[in-house]
């Protein structure tokens, strides 16, 4: 016995066995909402619908054996229902004879399927694929009912009407479904390609701060380079008795420029990267921010946060810099985000005035004392830190202040009595490519 329940439970455990008893199910109770028509002696179900819709859409489907479970079960639970419910018990010679029909319905129509290898042509809805299914239904509807009834009321010309246009109804719904499924799988992979391109974006624009930091780096080393090779110089001039301070000053020198040269390479692959998605992105302003939004909506959550976000637009246009325009506007909304405790409110809102990109973040969280105001854009300047005391880098509204004027425009800090408000100036030129 335990090997019977061990061999049963491990059928019922395979992915495939499971999708087969999910069909037949839902096909038996489907084939009980059938109609029979007026004229002629066809029943037509939605367990056709069902069973045919399953070989379409469910990859390596097993239709011959599906089927055969399908028939017996409808034949059992069609002799169970007149046996106790329908018919007097003595009929039950009867009820064998006349509910065998389903039984052949379904062998036939799986074996119709099977022999004209429907799978094949399920790729699209042609011709050749609608006029195999209907066929494969008319003539197991025909043989179902030439089992139950005599022939001469079935092969008459009325009869026959009905059965090609309720079979051309059960292939038109079988369509319908398919499309259906098909329409909605389409919409969940655009959706999640765009979740994959707002998140490349994120990306995008946090390599593009990296890039921001590297290039400045670059020209420090430039100038420490410069002076030690002009340090060495002049300690070559004075002709000191110990010349290891001037052979050191060029060491140093040569080593600074070793490391410029590794972090130039870094940098051209970088600038290559940013450069190449950069000339394929090109965005609404309303877009951008809408994405500025979700993102960080997404963050506030993360970090158990019930924040508010309210987005104005009143006008909109396309952005040319995408990445410097998304790292400028995500950095001072994630700032925002930070510095509300647990709940609050945030709001985006963007307006043009005479050629210029205004831009402002307004935040109801903790704000910035009076004495700090001049000094939140000086790099290393800070007041988050951890929980464990460590402050931060103190350097995002430095990077913020130094890539708005690399587009010529200003970021200053608005006196408001509640919270704090930064507002961003940009000439639309810069960023437009117009």
């Amino acid at each position: 016995m335990s090997r019977v329940r061990k061999t049963v439970s491990d059928f019922l455990l395979k992915p495939s066995n499971k999708r087969v008893i999910l069909v037949v199910t839902v096909t038996v109770i489907a084939t009980e909402l059938f109609i029979v028509t007026d004229i002629g002696p066809f029943r037509f179900s939605i367990g056709t619908v069902v069973f045919v819709y399953a070989v379409l859409s469910i990859k390596n489907f097993l239709i011959i054996p599906t089927a055969f479970l399908a028939a017996v079960s409808i034949f059992l639970l069609r002799i169970g229902l007149d046996y106790f419910f329908w018919l007097p018990r003595e009929y039950f010679t009867f009820m064998m004879a006349h509910q065998y029909s389903g039984f052949i319905y379904f062998i036939l129509l799986s074996l119709i399927l099977k022999m004209s290898k429907i799978k094949t042509m399920a790729s699209g809805f042609t011709a050749p694929l609608l006029l195999s299914l209907g066929g494969a239904v008319a003539v197991s509807t025909l043989a179902e009912a030439l089992v139950r009834v005599p022939w001469g009321e079935v092969l008459s010309f009325d009869s026959l009407i009905i059965l090609i246009i309720m079979s051309a109804a059960q292939v038109f719904l079988v369509a319908s479904f398919i499309n259906i499924s098909q329409f909605q799988k389409i919409a969940l992979v655009d959706e999640q390609q765009r979740d994959n391109y707002e998140k490349m974006l994120i990306l995008a624009s946090d390599l593009y701060d990296e890039l921001f930091y590297m290039q400045k780096s670059m020209e420090n080393m430039e100038n420490i380079m410069a002076k030690s090779y002009n340090l060495h110089k002049i300690l070559k001039k004075i002709k000191l008795p110990d010349l290891s301070l001037v052979h050191e000053a060029l060491r140093i020198a040569e080593e600074v420029h070793e490391v410029k040269k590794d972090i130039a390479r870094i940098l051209a692959g970088l600038e290559k990267v940013i450069g190449a998605k950069k000339e394929r992105s090109v965005m609404n302003l309303s877009e951008l921010l809408d994405l500025v939004v979700r993102a960080n909506r997404n963050y506030s959550l993360s970090i158990d946060k019930k924040i508010q976000f309210n987005l104005l637009i009143e006008k909109d246009f396309e952005v040319a810099e995408v990445y410097p325009l998304l790292a400028i506007i995500n950095n001072l909304v994630s700032n925002a985000v930070e510095a509300i405790s647990k709940e609050g409110s945030i709001n985006l809102k963007s307006k043009c005035r005479k050629n210029i990109l205004c831009v402002s973040i307004y935040d109801d969280g903790i704000p910035i004392r009076e004495e700090d105001r001049n000094l939140i854009f000086e790099p290393g300047f800070t007041t988050k830190f951890s929980p464990e005391g460590i402050p931060s880098t103190g350097i995002g509204l430095a990077y913020v202040r130094g890539l708005v004027e690399n587009y010529r425009g200003r970021v200053f800090l608005r006196s408001i009595k509640k919270g704090k408000s930064f507002m961003v100036l940009i000439p639309i030129a810069s960023i437009s490519g117009v």
